[in-house]
């Protein structure tokens, strides 16, 4: 099972769900968090300075670590994983590399403007390239 955490409200929504499908299904969890370096660089016009790499970097792991510890401290044995890149396709690839068949990702419902500016959400981009089951979370925006 493969749960994509980034420490916000949605993702650890989606924690509290595969928390509870890993003790029913007695299944590890690999947790993926991605540092988005592309992504960041268009938003800030392609101005990406080594220190804000480096802080979204540590910003990543410290989610990575709560994640991991959130789910031990449930009993449930998990392994983390920090990627690079954007993120549909780093959990395309982290889905493939470990043979994970189910992702766990959340969701919040983008209301207002919101909902026509700014990119397409995770789950959109994962459902036309993933083979396996996924279960998305959804919060209230």
């Amino acid at each position: 099972m493969l749960l994509f955490y980034d420490g916000t409200t949605e993702a650890k929504s989606a924690l509290l769900r595969c928390a509870s499908l890993s003790l029913a299904l007695s299944a590890v969890v690999d947790v993926v968090t991605v540092v988005d370096c592309i992504g960041t660089g268009a938003m800030t016009g392609g101005m990406l300075s080594e220190v804000l790499v480096l802080q979204l970097e540590a910003n990543a792991r410290s989610a990575l670590k709560d994640a991991i510890d959130e789910l031990g401290m449930n009993g449930i044995f998990a392994r983390g994983h920090l990627v690079f890149g954007h993120a549909a396709d780093a959990i395309s690839q982290m889905l493939e590399l470990l043979s994970a068949d189910l992702i766990v990702v959340g969701h919040r419902a983008k209301t207002g403007f919101a909902r026509w500016y700014g990119s397409r959400p995770l789950h959109l981009d994962l459902l036309e390239r993933l083979k396996g089951a996924m279960i998305v979370t959804v919060t209230a925006g």
